[in-house]
């Protein structure tokens, strides 16, 4: 027993699920429906779907039935305003006891719907598209106060409202989407550079956006409808001069490759300032990080080539880039990047051995050495090597031939990172030779 009932339960869930609906088509392309493409639920609407045409020229809504009692209507607000669809808008074609009911002559703005052995189906709205097309008028980019930050969009359009009204006369509004796309410029860090896109955002009557630092275009369209529709619609602004800029540092010290700056000094860098396309002055300024009130050195010149730092410390480097003056305002933008110059420090070792497979060099450890010299002595004072680069070192040859091993004596004279000028020696060790 309790099985029976629940097939009987399962067989009417199941007709529910799959009850017939309703098949809509005509018009110039395929009818938009709203559920579907906009993602909006209609659920507690008493509507199946609305649909949008792109004129009525052939529209038809279709539904098919194997019930004997099969009537159509329409409504303008609710249910109970129905008035009955006329046989003559009604054409039916019957196969093996299943008959197809098409509704032709659709009228704008009403909800139809099938009633079937007298229950009230759910309804379909319908709108023809092609009496409600807005008109898009103009698209201006207006400058306030704060015209080097934000730039306000202003739409001019006339549109009538889009709405449909559910079974029960609750009034629902469509919103008409727009869109506006623009060129603009955006920092690539990767690449350090600026890079080209376009940018698309949606847009009502108004409004704010980030100032574009490159001259653009502002193109408008929509809505959504005439989008989808494929219908040219379509609105340009004049030109937009870029008065906003934007400026980056990107800096390469001598020597490396890895792309990090800084460490021991002597430190030698390339400066390479990367402005937007309204970018026109260009002001460097280095400063210690300590003193950020006076500035050590000033250039102007998108680039410095080769500027040394000597001495050790916190260093900040300013890029200012700034518009032509000739402009309708002076925009201004700053960049900066710190640097860091270790203190001086400077260690030899005591021994090493000539030839041998580790240890095999007399090297010094060095940090922020500005000068730098290296004599070596064997034990009656005579010289016996002599280097300046303290990224170098000595191999234990004299000659061309290795020394003997013994005692010998070096002699560092140093120019450290403050500028003061030092000297140390010591002994050093050579324990074997090839």
């Amino acid at each position: 027993m309790r099985k029976s009932i629940f097939l009987i339960t399962l067989l009417v869930f199941t007709t529910s699920i799959f009850a017939q609906t309703y098949t809509v088509s005509g018009g110039l392309g395929t009818p938009y429906a709203y559920k579907k493409e906009s993602g909006q639920s209609l659920t507690g609407t008493g509507i199946e779907e609305v649909y949008l045409f792109n004129t009525f020229a052939g529209a038809t809504i279709k539904y098919s039935s194997s019930s004997i009692s099969v009537r159509f209507y329409k409504y303008k607000q609710s249910f109970g305003d129905k008035t009955q669809i006329p046989d003559s808008d009604i054409s039916i074609t019957s196969i093996n006891g299943n008959s197809t009911y098409t509704v032709s002559n659709l009228e704008d703005g009403y909800g139809y719907f099938a009633e079937d052995n007298n229950i009230a189906k759910s309804a379909v709205w319908i709108i023809d598209y092609n009496q409600h097309k807005s008109i898009l008028s103009s698209i201006e980019a207006r400058e306030n106060e704060d015209k080097c930050q934000f730039l306000k969009l202003l739409v001019g359009k006339t549109e009538d409202k889009l709405f449909f009204y559910t079974t029960n006369g609750s009034r629902r509004e469509i919103p008409r989407k727009y869109t506006v796309s623009y060129d603009i410029q955006e920092w690539d860090e990767n690449n350090k550079a600026f890079i080209k896109s376009i940018r698309t955002l949606n847009i009502d009557t108004e409004e704010t956006i980030d100032a574009p630092l490159m001259n653009t275009v502002f193109k408008l369209k929509g809505d959504q409808f005439a989008e989808y529709f494929k219908i040219p619609h379509e609105k340009s602004s004049e030109e937009y001069n870029a008065i906003a800029v934007e400026g980056h540092v990107v800096a390469e010290q001598e020597g490396k490759n890895n792309g990090e700056i800084g460490s021991s000094a002597p430190v030698t860098v390339n400066l390479y300032g990367r402005g937007s396309d309204a970018a026109y002055f260009y002001t460097w300024s280095i400063y210690n990080k300590e003193d950020t009130a006076n500035y050590i050195v000033r250039y102007t010149g998108s680039d410095v080539k080769k500027y040394t730092f000597e001495k050790d410390g916190n260093y900040v480097i300013k890029l200012e880039v700034a518009n032509n003056a000739d402009q309708s305002a002076t925009c201004v933008n700053i960049s900066t990047l710190e640097l860091n110059i270790e203190e001086s420090d400077i260690k030899a070792p005591n021994f090493f051995s000539p030839g041998g497979t580790t240890n095999a060099e007399f090297k010094v450890y060095y940090k922020s050495i500005v000068k730098f010299k290296c004599t070596i002595f064997n034990r009656w004072g005579v010289k016996i090597y002599q280097w300046n680069d303290p990224s170098k070192g000595w191999d234990g040859r004299h000659n061309g031939k290795y020394v003997s091993t013994g005692v010998y004596y070096y002699v560092i004279e140093y120019t450290n990172s403050k500028g003061r000028r030092k000297s140390m020696g010591g002994d050093i060790n050579v324990l074997r030779r090839n």
